[in-house]
């Protein structure tokens, strides 16, 4: 008996050495690692500085050292599209080149709260054979692949993707519930009304701004009428429609032409006009819930589930809203077959002498091209059955480089002297003017062009501001590159393969990301149209050095790895 007792001792003796050499052992030689970190908005308790405590406490008990950190703020589990961070950090993994051999994650949900579960172990599973496994710093269980951790740790995925799901539903329910009590549930308000918060009892309190949210839980928010010139233009618009049989795009360029902004300050299009007369909200009645859309992909909603309440006085009669509809489903895709879509364009191009996408959503007697695509496979197709031949973006594009700037203004403005107006349909209806990516490529934007022009653009938008800025930010960037001597295009037959890598590799680095407007910025690299026609596409040239910038781009390549090892994670795609 004293012998056992000795030799149990003695065991736990050599395991608490053990242990404490490998602590001293972390000490002096650390393990290099990233965090992971994503937040949503549901608790405190998983803020960023909160999880960095966390694993910074769990990395400083274990040897490990953070040298990467990737954050997702604000961000859903429940889906990768929407993470950048996450799918940065796996890009980075699957290249060979980051700088840690481990990441850390405080829980299983934080690396997600996917509905498959198997797709939250399937990324695991890419960073564990590409040598970087992954430690959950709060769970119970050691992630190093035993059959208890396996256990432990799909139940606790099952778990969480449970969570989000009971959650969304709890949500979605509370959500329907207040819109039968009347109150709105987000989204931007209609045009002519606005959102007006009254407080738990009823009473009015203030007009909300664009961008405005309430301050108080207690209050709610509901619709109001706007101001009486915007009602006015609702009403002209039914009358326009149902009355005069105008278009809706007919209708689109008179609210233009009368000064009509929508909510968001943006020009009126077609479908905008279609909103307009598709929404109940003018006969006063409010309608939410028309999809499901908890987790997972939208669905249509029973009738029976929508909430439907009337909120408001109307301000158009529901027989003249009812043959609104009417017209709208005369107009509908569907409605016509393919003979009548080939003879329409037939007329139009009779009319005009030409085809273009334009022309076509400006066409009073043509569906969308939306339309023709669906029905024809592309436009290309439509175009080629009636025996017009289109003219390709390279023809218009085939002397891109003989356009100078001086030349592109004196095309908007004739255009602006043809039509009164310049936007980027007119661009591409007008055959002897380059297409519309031209100006873009050349000036940042159309609206930076025009302003280089003299055109008038009357008052802009807070977002057409911000656009104006960007366009200009864009076109003093290309000003300079063009003024830098460097090895762009005369001299780019000199630069190796493995020199355009090394660029590639250190604008990653730098950014840790990359784009085509980050290569086009930088006069340190060739263009991004070198890479293109050098190393076959931006992709391509991306997938040289590893990086990935698309979910499907990293579930291809995580299949060829599990196809042919990850000696080829580097090769060309």
């Amino acid at each position: 008996m004293g012998n056992a007792a000795a030799e149990l001792a003695a065991a736990r003796g050599q395991k608490q050495g053990n242990r404490v050499r490998k602590i001293i052992k972390a000490d002096t030689d650390p393990v290099r690692a990233a965090q992971y970190i994503r937040m949503s908005t549901e608790h405190q308790r998983y803020s960023p500085d909160n999880q960095q405590t966390a694993i910074a406490a769990y990395a400083s008990l274990r040897g490990f050292e953070v040298v990467e950190t990737y954050l997702d703020s604000g961000k859903s589990g429940l889906t990768l599209s929407g993470r950048p961070a996450l799918k940065r950090l796996l890009s980075d993994v699957l290249s060979g080149a980051m700088p840690y051999k481990a990441i850390l994650v405080l829980d299983v949900s934080r690396w997600g709260r996917f509905q498959d579960t198997d797709q939250s172990a399937h990324y695991e599973y890419m960073c564990r054979e590409a040598g970087v496994p992954v430690h959950y710093c709060n769970e119970p269980f050691e992630n190093e692949g035993g059959t208890m951790a396996s256990i432990v740790k799909h139940m606790k995925r099952v778990m969480a993707a449970e969570y989000s799901r009971e959650l969304s539903t709890k949500v979605s329910r509370a959500q329907r519930q207040q819109a039968r009590l009347g109150f709105k549930q987000g989204g931007m308000n209609p045009f002519a009304t606005r959102r007006q918060v009254v407080d738990e009892h009823g009473n009015q309190r203030l007009i909300l701004a664009l961008g405005q949210r309430k301050a108080l839980t207690t209050d709610r928010v509901v619709l109001a009428w706007g101001p009486a010139e915007e009602i006015a233009a609702v009403r002209r618009i039914f009358r326009m429609f149902v009355d005069d049989q105008m278009s809706l795009a007919e209708i689109a360029r008179w609210l233009n032409t009368q000064g009509h902004r929508q909510v968001h300050g943006a020009e009126w299009r077609a479908p905008a006009v279609r909103y307009v007369l598709r929404n109940e909200l003018y006969i006063g009645t409010y309608i939410f819930g028309r999809k499901y859309s908890n987790v997972g992909a939208p669905h249509p909603a029973p009738v029976q589930d929508w909430a439907q309440v009337d909120v408001l006085k109307p301000i158009i009669s529901k027989k003249l809203f009812s043959d609104a509809a009417v017209r709208l489903a005369k107009l509908a895709p569907n409605s016509y077959t393919n003979e009548e879509l080939l003879e329409g364009l037939r007329q139009l191009l009779a009319e005009k002498g030409t085809l273009s996408t334009f022309l076509i959503k400006n066409s009073p007697f043509l569906p969308y091209p939306c339309t023709y695509v669906r029905r024809f496979g592309s436009m290309s197709a439509a175009y080629l059955l009636i025996g017009f031949d289109e003219p390709t973006h390279n023809d218009r594009n085939s002397l891109r480089f003989q356009w100078t700037e001086e030349m592109l203004l004196d095309v908007i403005r004739r255009i602006y002297l043809e039509k009164g107006y310049v936007d980027g349909g007119s661009i591409s209806a007008d055959p002897t003017s380059p297409s519309r990516s031209l100006f873009s490529y050349r000036f940042g934007g159309l609206l930076n062009a025009m302003i280089i022009a003299g055109l008038p653009v009357g008052p802009l938008s807070p977002q057409q501001e911000a656009a104006l800025s960007r366009q200009r930010e864009q076109y003093e960037h290309r000003k300079k590159i063009r003024l830098i001597p460097i090895m762009r295009t005369a001299q780019g037959s000199r630069i190796r393969d493995e020199e355009l890598d090394a660029a590639l590799r250190r604008l990653l680095i730098k950014h840790g990301y990359l784009s085509m407007w980050l290569i086009d910025s930088d006069p340190t690299v060739p263009s991004s149209s070198f890479f293109r026609n050098r190393l076959g596409g931006l992709k391509g040239a991306y997938a040289r050095i590893g990086y990935f910038s698309s979910q499907s781009d990293l579930l291809k390549e995580a299949q060829r790895r599990a196809r042919f090892g990850p000696s080829l994670s580097a090769e060309p795609g």
